[in-house]
């Protein structure tokens, strides 16, 4: 080999030296630039989780919401905050279906948020839509049923229905709608209750008034004078008001009248009265009235219930077909 052929073999290795050695400077150049980019798009993800979270804590879940969605929309989303970001959408979208009275797709996206268990802070909101649309769904269902029983002349389910209505929450938009709706029948019911109430003679009112002063609800109470009729074989109507006081009284169970109103949301009134009987292993029947607003002669019937105690799910009965139908 000549010196010359010698001369361009050892130019040619410094070359291809020199570029090997400028690519691995360019390798590890963008290597560590995507190192610090990954570094960064972690802390921020962070940072905007742990915001969320506070949001959420302070009940603010469209706050929550937006800041997830910076992160997610730029692709730098862990796991972690992907289903979050995703739950508050879903939790979104059931509280504005709520709002805007769709109860049907407000039942369907909170179907899928029952499988969240965690964050708390978002189990909590969660929590709050679903009270909210159940509130707005025994609205619908009390609205629904003081027309129709006004209209088939049922005053006293009519008025009790109105009753039940006008007890829930006034924080609800849709609630407050049907309240708006439902106050409309409000005189009409009350109008038909007392010329009902007149129909009978001055006298046969005024001894039945003296019989069973105090004692409207659980004379007109269906347990009641069921389970009388059990006992005695008599009609609750010829009943001493202490006879009337005393099967009354053993129709009573705190503890399951407060796990049924809080399974269905059913407020409770002052001077409401329940009456609740065993109808099997976990089941009870129970029997809500309270003495008409406008006139103290009549019990209104806000409701014949059976819940099981089991299950926690309630039904309530159609007073015109008799058939029961869940409520939560």
């Amino acid at each position: 080999m000549n010196n010359q052929v010698r001369k361009k073999l050892v130019a040619m290795a410094v070359l291809m030296l020199a570029v090997g050695t400028a690519a691995c400077s360019a390798g590890s150049q963008t290597t560590s630039k995507s190192s610090s980019s990954v570094a960064q798009n972690t802390e921020m993800t962070k940072t905007s989780y742990r915001k969320a979270l506070t949001d959420l804590q302070n009940g603010a879940p469209q706050q929550a919401y937006h800041e997830l969605e910076k992160v997610v929309e730029k692709g730098a989303a862990d796991r972690k905050t992907k289903e979050l970001y995703y739950s508050l959408k879903t939790l979104l979208a059931a509280k504005k279906a709520v709002t805007a009275n769709q109860l049907e797709t407000a039942a369907a996206k909170l179907e899928v948020l029952e499988q969240v268990k965690t964050p708390q802070s978002l189990v909590k909101q969660i929590k709050a839509v679903k009270s909210e649309y159940q509130a707005v769904k025994l609205a619908k269902m009390y609205y629904n049923e003081t027309i129709a029983y006004y209209k088939a002349a049922r005053y006293s389910e009519a008025g009790g229905s109105l009753e039940m209505l006008l007890a829930l929450p006034g924080k609800y938009q849709a609630v407050v709608a049907y309240q708006e709706k439902g106050k409309q029948y409000s005189g009409q019911i009350a109008s038909a209750q007392s010329k009902a109430t007149s129909t009978s003679s001055a006298s046969a009112a005024s001894a039945a008034n003296s019989q069973s002063s105090g004692y409207t609800n659980a004379r007109s109470s269906k347990i009641v004078s069921s389970e009388y009729k059990q006992k005695t074989g008599s009609s609750i109507s010829s009943a001493t008001n202490s006879q009337v006081s005393s099967v009354a009284e053993e129709l009573s169970d705190s503890e399951i009248l407060g796990k049924f109103r809080s399974v269905t949301g059913i407020p409770q009134e002052a001077g409401d009265q329940y009456y609740v009987k065993k109808l099997a292993d976990h089941l009870y029947q129970i029997e809500i009235r309270h003495t008409s607003p406008s006139n103290t002669s009549v019990s209104n019937l806000k409701g014949m219930y059976k819940y099981d105690y089991g299950t926690g799910t309630v039904e309530k009965m159609n007073e015109i077909s008799g058939e029961y139908s869940r409520i939560n």
